[in-house]
């Protein structure tokens, strides 16, 4: 009979989850470190199954971009709902201007109140389209009717639309929440698409039964792009932050401007704040500037101001600046006033981008960048990567996020099940073994286990300060250093001074970014929850898209056993050996190819690591290989190294799987 997951676990479970914390064994950690944990899936193939497939579930999650919910200060979104319960039903309606096929909806949660776990999404609504503006004649896309929708917790609710060409789009709210004897609703955005190209930026909006609040809540926030949803970022990593100007005082302006090839209908331009990951996620953007259009004449049109409301605040959300289709030969942005952080003074993008008939136009073009009489080019702001990772196209990113949740729901409910399915399993094999070797073996060993796993605890807590202090002190002394560092450099730039300092303030600053990146390895190498043959990998895959950006690479997994645990020396050895290899064909190969392979091999598994590079002599190779030699002595494995100059180079690491769950001998 199938047990509900959510419910009280059962005596006869919760019997077999201590016996199991007391032997050492629990859950997934059992089938790799714990005997009876593996004795006990020989006899289970449905929970090996299950175990596999959460492995593939967070590694597929690992691919998409994550759903963060950052605070914002103003512009929140739209709030309404009825004084009264004889009210009629508050509505939103966008519209659009003219006939365009509309293809998707997302509907976008406004930010969760402190104490609020669910949020003020409607309850119950409905979605229309039309081409006239009473909706006498209208197309109801979507009505919850008389159930109760369920709380996105944050999550973008996405409605596919019929594809017909409509101008109109109302959602009505049938139910909110009830707050004080009001029926109150909370959005911060309706985003509508068209294709992938988004059409809601700037629509016109209609509501009734809204509540507003001046610069907080108001209906012309539905479609001014602002969500607390963060960047629209994922996938690859980049070096490159952006552009961080250092200004002297809150009067010191700079500009930034990119001609375009000729004359474009400009229907957006979206703006990418400058992150500060050292200060918790900050976003930055002049606390004041504006947007010019450049025409083919030499004249310019002022299309856009803005104002901090709060200076000094943070911007997690992207700045949308819709346009309507206007011509222009170039874009200028002017930080009229810096954002200001202690006693200095900044102005930030990490973006500009100029969309124009379904592309973004500026995407690769160069960008002057204007300061106190100095010009400077730039490719930083137009290289399609924001302060941390590469900008996804904004109805790629929802898709993301929204099949995030799908797979995050489906990993959840296998969770428990996996937990509740592998103690009722190793309770059975932990009986057997029990009946045959007898009380007078299994109290010794119950003890001496329970003082390992004591042990163990104890070291568990070590581990999670270490890595803890490591991320908070140090993290944060390396972030200062390179912004330190940088802004020195631009000083002597400007100031034309040694070009020798400056060249040495550039090491220091590569050096702080190579030891942050080095001590997220340590901090990760340290965690024992992600210390599984899987995990290893998708560290691996991470790693490859910061070391292997101009490079095309692959990295294929064909190990039957990826929720095998690894030992902590194993996890480390195992993981540099990769590193180094990466960071010898970075240095002597010259490939324009890498490829990647973890597989099985008997009772073994087999890192191979392969390039098409130049080669190498033997010289070259015994003194390049010296360290991945150390690193196979000491897991006890065997390394062959093929290589022949203009034919590429060829690692094959092989390793017994015992000497990978039990520590091995370290010299």
């Amino acid at each position: 009979m199938k047990k509900d997951c959510h419910g009280p676990i059962p005596r006869k479970v919760a019997f077999a989850t201590l016996l199991a914390a007391v032997l050492g064994s629990s859950g997934v950690t059992a089938s790799g470190m714990n005997p009876i944990g593996r004795v006990a899936r020989m006899f289970n193939p449905e929970l090996v199954r299950i175990e596999e497939r959460v492995v593939w579930l967070d590694g597929r999650l690992s691919t998409l971009a994550h759903q963060r919910e950052f605070t914002m200060n103003h512009a929140l979104g739209v709030r309404g709902g009825r004084l009264d319960p004889d009210d009629p039903a508050p509505t939103l309606t966008l519209d659009f201007g003219a006939e365009i096929p509309l293809d998707a909806l997302y509907m976008i949660p406004a930010q969760r109140e402190i104490g609020q776990s669910d949020g003020l999404f409607p309850r119950r609504f409905t979605i229309e389209t039309s081409n006239d503006p009473g909706f006498v004649e209208s197309t109801v896309v979507y009505s919850s009717g008389q159930h109760v929708f369920g709380a996105p917790r944050g999550t973008p609710v996405r409605f596919l639309l019929p594809g017909t060409p409509a101008r109109f789009l109302r959602v009505t709210i049938d139910e909110g929440h009830q707050r004080g004897g009001t029926d109150v609703f909370t959005l911060a955005e309706l985003l509508v698409f068209s294709g992938d190209e988004p059409v809601s930026f700037g629509a016109g909006v209609r509501a009734e039964g809204t509540m507003d609040v001046q610069d907080t809540w108001h209906p012309s926030f539905l479609t001014d792009g602002r969500m607390p949803l963060g960047i629209w970022q994922a996938g690859a990593w980049t070096r490159e932050r952006g552009d961080l100007v250092v200004a002297a005082d809150a009067a010191d302006a700079a500009s930034w401007t990119l001609a375009l090839d000729g004359p474009a209908a400009v229907d957006r331009i979206v703006l990418f704040p400058y992150q500060l990951a050292e200060l918790m996620d900050t976003g930055i953007f002049p606390d004041e500037l504006t947007v010019h259009l450049l025409t083919g004449d030499g004249g310019e049109e002022l299309v856009h101001t803005w104002q901090s409301k709060q200076p000094g605040s943070s911007h997690m959300t992207p700045m949308v600046i819709p346009l309507g289709g206007r011509e222009a030969s170039g874009v200028r942005i002017t930080g009229i006033r810096p954002w200001q952080i202690a006693n200095r003074h900044v102005h930030g993008l990490s973006e500009i981008e100029v969309w124009s008939g379904g592309r973004n136009i500026a995407l690769g073009r160069e960008v002057v960048r204007h300061h106190r009489g100095s010009g400077e080019p730039l490719t930083v702001l137009t290289d399609g990567f924001a302060s941390e990772r590469q900008i996804l196209r904004l109805s790629v990113w929802l898709n993301q996020i929204h099949e995030r949740s799908g797979w995050e729901r489906e990993f959840s409910i296998l969770q428990p099940i996996r937990q509740q399915m592998a103690a009722e399993t190793e309770l059975n094999a932990t009986w057997g073994s029990a009946v045959m070797l007898g009380l007078t073996f299994l109290i010794p060993v119950v003890i001496v286990e329970r003082r390992r796993l004591i042990s163990r605890n104890q070291l568990d807590k070590l581990r999670k300060r270490i890595a803890s202090d490591l991320h908070d002190d140090i993290g944060s002394n390396l972030g200062s250093i390179s912004l330190i560092a940088r802004t020195a450099r631009k000083d002597l730039v400007r100031l034309h001074g040694p070009k020798e300092v400056a060249e040495d303030l550039d090491e220091v600053e590569s050096i702080a970014r190579e030891s942050s990146l080095a001590m997220r390895d340590i901090v990760w190498l340290l965690e024992r929850r992600q210390d599984s043959i899987g995990d290893l990998i998708h560290r691996m895959r991470e790693t490859a898209s910061r070391m292997l950006r101009e490079i095309d690479y692959a990295i294929d997994c064909d190990s039957s056993k990826v929720a095998s645990k690894l030992s902590l020396d194993a996890k480390r050895h195992l993981f540099l050996f990769y590193k180094e290899g990466i960071h010898n064909i970075l240095k002597h190969a010259k490939a324009t190819r890498v490829t990647v392979r973890v597989s099985d091999d008997g009772d073994k598994l087999v890192l191979e690591i392969r390039d098409n590079g130049i080669g190498l002599d033997e010289d070259t190779a015994q003194q390049s290989s010296s360290k991945l030699r150390e690193r196979a002595r000491v897991l006890e494995g065997s390394l062959q190294i093929d290589s022949t100059p203009g034919k590429g180079t060829s690692l094959r690491l092989s390793v017994r799987r015992s000497h990978l769950v039990v520590r091995p001998s370290i010299s």
